[in-house]
Parts: C-alpha cells; structure tokens; sequence
C-alpha cells in the first residue's frame, strides 16, 4: 500500500484532533498551537503570507492603553436652524414665546465645532465586556450603573445620548405636562413606548447594543425628538458644543475600527484631517494606537456635506 502524502497526514492528525475534543469545551484562543495554523493553511494551498497573517489575527490582543481625542468643525457657513413648530402647551413649550430651534445640526459660532457628533468603537464587533486586556478598570464602576435622561420645557436635555448595554436609564419628566417617550431602538436594544406623568419617571433598560444611532420622540409633542447610541463597549464619545471629544483608556497595540455619525449627514464618510482629504467609508476611521499615545484628531467638515 503506497505511503499516504504530507497533506493527507495533515488532514488526517486535523481531523483527529478535532474529532478528540468533541466532548470538552474548546481551548481560549491564546492557547491555539500557531504554528500549526501556519502548518494547515498552507497544506490547503494557502500562502505563507496567508498563514502568517492568520497567525496575527489569532494573536492580536492589546498591549496597553492610549487617548483619542480631537474635533469636529466645519468649514463654511454653518445652515441656518429651523425653528419648530410649537402647536401644544406653549406655556411650557415655549414661555413668553421662546423661539425653539432644531438640533439637527448644532454649530458654535465662535469655534466653528459641530455639536453632537458620536464616535464610537465599532471593531471587534464582539466586545469582550469585562476582558481587563480590552475593558481598562476605570470603566468597571459605571458598567451597570443607572443614568439619567431628562425632558424640560418640552425638549429632550441631551440630544445625542450614549450609553453602555449594561446601564440602565431613569427617564425623568422635569415638566409640568405630561410626556410619551418613544424609543425606537434598532439591533438588540430594546424599544419603549411610554407615558411618562408630570414630574414623574420611568425605568429602562437598553439590553443589548445597536449598531448605529436611533430616534427617540414624544408623540404627545411631535416637534420633541433626540438621538441615542446603545453599545456592549465603553469607548464612545459625543462632542460638546465646541467640538471637541475625548476617549480615553482605549485598547492599544491592535487594530480598531471606529465608525463617526452626525444626525444630518449620518454616517461622516468626506473629511479633512489635519489638513488631508480622507474617505471613511460608511463612517468608518481605522487606528491602531500605540501604549501610552495621545492621538489627537482635527477633523473638518465641509457645509456641503450637510446640504
């Protein structure tokens, strides 16, 4: 009988290994043997160049902790803001006739920042929560801590409003009227619908993260609407009114892909940084941070971007 090639010996000691551990739970992915991964890829026609890149993904963990922090500002003449219609309760609404503003898009005039953009960790898309080589212990404390969410004068308090999979969420009414919040969650967040009486709150709890902003709105006050972010990570941030933001403790070492939205445009794909054109796809901006970093972003917008 004719001896059986490398190859076939290779797939015969594969399947065997994977025949043996049908009956115990798989190893942790750091105690995977590389270099027969390298040994397999290229037995089935794979590259050593292959292999050796499967070899880095199987390894990739964090090696320490870096900032991210920077801008967001436009360039040109910021639109101008519609004002809304007020139709109900404009003694609360819209005392003395208080002109209430969209916040669609929010420009400081002195800075040029852009308000409420959300940049948020998107890749490993399955953030290992409470993994000390990916979680930095500062964020253990708030994981599963309860936040706040007001409505006054008929107008949500914070227009781009993120938090954690794991937090849950007092929704306050602050006002003397009655609210209906509508959470319109996508993903694995849950949705709600409630009515929420004078002066009076409701709990809530997001369960799972979503992959993008969604809407929240009041349909006893339809002009009322804001946005949310829910994700399983800690590393998101929302810019203030100058523009600014900042994350810090994040992952170090490896690659990671953040994605960048703003309620009129969406997904931020045609930018400036530090003065060079970038195209992020979909919103989508790649860093790998080294230990110890303080990466610093200056990210500029075009007004046409918002037409």
């Amino acid at each position: 009988m004719p001896e059986p090639s490398l190859a076939r010996l290779i797939v015969l000691l594969a399947t065997a290994t994977l025949a043996a551990g049908c009956a115990r739970p798989l190893p942790p992915a750091e105690r995977v043997n590389k270099g027969n991964v390298e040994v397999l890829r290229v037995s089935f026609g794979g590259s050593a160049a292959e292999a050796s890149a499967a070899t880095a993904v199987v390894a990739a963990e964090p090696t320490g902790w870096a900032t991210l922090s920077g801008t967001f500002k436009l360039n040109g003449p910021p639109p101008q803001r519609p004002a809304l219609r007020i139709e109900k309760d404009q003694e609360v609404c819209a005392p003395s006739g208080r002109l209430v503003l969209s916040e669609e898009l929010v420009v400081d005039s002195a800075t040029q920042g852009i308000k409420d953009v959300v940049i948020y960790l998107a890749s490993p898309t399955k953030f290992p929560v409470g993994d000390s080589k990916w979680e930095h212990p500062d964020y253990a404390a708030a994981r599963e801590a309860t936040l706040e969410y007001d409505q006054k004068n008929c107008e949500f308090l914070t227009h781009m409003f993120a938090m954690r999979s794991k937090q849950k969420l007092k929704i306050l009414n602050s006002d003397p009227v009655g609210h209906n919040t509508k959470i319109d969650a996508t993903g694995r967040t849950n949705q709600i619908n409630a009515t929420i009486p004078a002066h009076s709150s409701t709990p809530y709890e997001p369960g799972g993260e979503a992959a993008e902003p969604f809407g929240v709105s009041c349909a006893i006050h339809p002009w009322m609407s804001a946005r949310m972010i829910v994700r399983d990570s800690p590393y998101f941030a929302v810019t203030k009114p100058d523009g600014s933001f900042e994350i810090k403790n994040v992952p170090a070492g490896v690659p990671l892909e953040f994605r960048v939205w703003q309620e009129k445009s969406k997904f931020l794909q045609d930018v400036q940084v530090e003065g060079k054109a970038e195209k992020w796809s979909k919103g989508r901006l790649k860093l790998t941070l080294q230990p110890d970093e303080k990466k610093n972003l200056d990210v500029v917008v075009d007004v046409s971007v918002f037409k």
